[in-house]
């Protein structure tokens, strides 16, 4: 589920196929029919969703693909049928979901929807916009067909005598049973709710919420769908940055309407506007009036960091993170813990981290660009609180110095240093130049060139303990006994209350593993 999400920012585009089927070769459900493991797991991410309890009055009708009939569970008073919702639904009083008018009786058939509603409802809308992303990049190949739905469903009927109950939340797979009880967190929030605030007749049946849960298990409830859908926020930033959306505002020089947007980037517009929607919730854009009857999209401290450009700049670090071979070894983050065989990069890519991007330069080169925009921050920040660090220094090796940011920062700053930027020597051979700089590839486990100082920048959080400790010995043997120093800059982990940046720090921890 998560391959498609690297081809985000193509759907907004409008261009091919949908991602999914980009990144897997066919849409999502003749995957998961060739794919019975993948099915499998539709099925019961599904059913844990649905949280059903009886009616024992109600006979069931299970209808959905043959191959999610044939392995479903069965269950008394309910019967199993496959096949297609395009060409025929099999007949019942009540439709549940989303159905043809030709499936229940004209005279007192009710429809039944269950699904997300994006409404501008602060205290829930913010899982409904993640929803709406996931939904419109993968699931459904457009509101064509349900539109259709309806559109049959209503055609030239009198809907007097019939009942349409919306029921706001995720889709639902299964119509074994209907919802008997509805958690008071859920009507606060909408991940159940009751359209119109209302309860539901459907005959001698009647829809209510429960009694108040205790505060904790109702924040459990909203709080899971962050880990459910985590990986929106981090998707839906990738595209804004693919897109160029900041740096098209920032070379506008004012807040931009959609369409003004939509034009110069060439977007399909209601796309455009679902991914603004969502960004603008996380106050990662902001809206702002234009004149009295347009809106348009300005930026914010947080959005101008996901510019390409200027110095605070941190989308390299963002496109590395989020990209398909860093994103990969997670999937083997409980083998590392289990401490089975190697390392999750390794086990992803059959090679180490360095020496995959010694073979991959376009990897190579994103590594880089994300240590130099982490540089330009840290550095500064060294520069700024801790100058006399320098004092003395005549000459500075950075290891593992990359394209040679911080180091030219620093030699910028202390211009009686000499630089020499050592690193691996693919690394070195495509770093820009810059006076004052030297330029040294080798293998700092083996040598590292002479200087009065050495500097280790994210370096050595790469590394076990005793290679750490070989890495160290071999700068002992580089800087002058008498005056020599070391300098580290590392994120370190710490009990510290005052810490705004712990969060990273253990994330960090985890990217290591």
């Amino acid at each position: 589920m998560l391959a498609p999400w690297h081809s985000l920012s193509a759907r907004v585009l409008d261009s091919g196929n949908s991602p999914f089927e980009t990144a897997n070769g066919k849409d999502v459900w003749s995957y998961a029919e060739k794919n019975p493991g993948h099915s499998k797991l539709i099925d019961e991410a599904m059913a844990c969703e649905a949280r059903v309890a009886a009616f024992p009055w109600i006979h069931g009708i299970h209808f959905d693909l043959p191959y999610v009939v044939a392995v479903g569970a069965k269950v008394d008073g309910v019967e199993n049928i496959g096949g297609d919702m395009f060409e025929c639904v099999p007949k019942a009083g009540t439709a549940f979901l989303m159905i043809c008018r030709e499936a229940i009786p004209g005279d007192k058939g009710e429809v039944i929807i269950v699904q997300a509603v994006v409404e501008e409802d602060k205290k829930r809308a913010a899982r409904f916009r993640e929803v709406d992303i996931r939904h419109g990049f993968s699931v459904y190949q457009g509101k064509k067909k349900i539109n259709s739905f309806l559109s049959n469903m209503t055609k030239g009927r009198n809907l007097g005598n019939l009942n349409l109950s919306l029921l706001e939340m995720i889709f639902c797979p299964y119509i074994m049973e209907l919802q008997q009880r509805l958690c008071p967190s859920r009507f606060r929030f909408g991940v159940f709710q009751v359209f119109k605030e209302r309860s539901t007749e459907m005959g001698d049946l009647k829809v209510r919420g429960k009694k108040e849960d205790e505060d904790e298990d109702e924040k459990a409830e909203v709080e899971i769908w962050n880990y459910v859908f985590g990986y929106v926020k981090i998707a839906v930033v990738k595209c804004a940055i693919e897109l160029g959306v900041a740096d098209a505002i920032d070379k506008h020089g004012s807040p931009m309407t959609l369409s003004q947007l939509t034009t110069t980037l060439k977007c399909q517009p209601s796309r455009l506007y679902r991914i603004m929607r969502f960004l603008v919730h996380y106050q990662i854009f902001k809206e702002e009036p234009i004149t009295k009857d347009s809106i348009g999209f300005a930026l914010t401290p947080l959005s101008r960091r996901l510019s390409r450009h200027g110095e605070r700049s941190m989308a390299a670090m963002i496109l590395l993170q989020s990209s398909p071979v860093t994103l990969a070894p997670w999937h083997g983050l409980s083998a590392r813990v289990l401490d089975s065989g190697n390392s999750p990069f390794e086990t992803a890519h059959g090679k180490d981290v360095w020496s995959y991007a010694e073979e991959n330069p376009g990897h190579s080169k994103l590594i880089d660009e994300a240590m130099a925009c982490d540089a330009r921050v840290a550095v500064r920040a060294i520069i700024e609180g801790c100058p006399q660090v320098f004092d003395g220094i005549k000459s500075l090796v950075d290891v593992g110095g990359g394209n040679g940011t911080a180091l030219s920062m620093l030699v910028k700053e202390f211009p009686w240093m000499h630089g020499i930027n050592f690193d691996l020597p693919h690394v070195v051979a495509v770093a820009p130049k810059v006076d004052g700089i030297e330029y040294v590839g080798g293998d700092m486990f083996v040598c590292v060139p002479k200087a009065d100082a050495a500097f280790f920048m994210w370096v050595l959080h790469d590394w076990d303990d005793e290679e750490c400790i070989q890495i160290l010995k071999k700068c002992r043997e580089a800087i002058p006994q008498d005056k020599g120093k070391v300098i580290i800059v590392e994120s370190v982990l710490e009990e510290d209350e005052n810490d705004k940046l712990e969060f990273v720090g253990l994330m960090l921890d985890m990217v290591m593993m």
